[in-house]
């Protein structure tokens, strides 16, 4: 599978989110070996969901990844329909509780990394990561 990091321009939430991290991604999501379907959690989908997935290079850089599409399925059977945590985002800035019944994007996906034993993200706690820190640390052994 492959982690797609969303840098075109997007929107305002986009442009918000890269000023913020200091990072040019906005969005993260796991994408299936033939690039067909994506998953992830959204705040325009409204939380958890799969999509179809369309291979763009100036829209994503794609990073491969060691986790099972068995795996991200049935974290995504468990999951689906779950809220977007658009408050967890604040817990880049403040010291907030995770809460695990929502997800935002590279918290949903550093945690199936995580369950996949990606050892990368075995110090990590997945509330905390941003797309761009998600990033860095998926790039750092590459």
């Amino acid at each position: 599978m492959y982690l797609a990091f969303y840098k075109a321009p997007g929107d305002w939430s986009d442009k918000l989110i890269r000023w913020w991290t200091k990072s040019k991604y906005s969005h993260v999501e796991l994408v299936t070996d033939d690039f067909s379907t994506m998953y992830s959690s959204s705040g325009m989908d409204g939380g958890v969901r799969k999509k179809p997935h369309y291979y763009n290079v100036n829209t994503w850089t794609y990073v491969e990844v060691s986790v099972s599409e068995e795996l991200v399925k049935d974290i995504f059977s468990e999951t689906n329909g779950s809220k977007y945590d658009w408050f967890g985002i604040l817990g880049f800035i403040l010291p907030l509780q995770d809460r695990t019944n929502r997800w935002f994007c590279s918290e949903w996906c550093s945690n199936a990394l995580k369950c996949g034993g990606d050892k990368r993200m075995y110090l990590q706690e997945p509330s905390k990561l941003s797309p761009g820190k998600l990033y860095n640390l998926v790039k750092k052994d590459k």
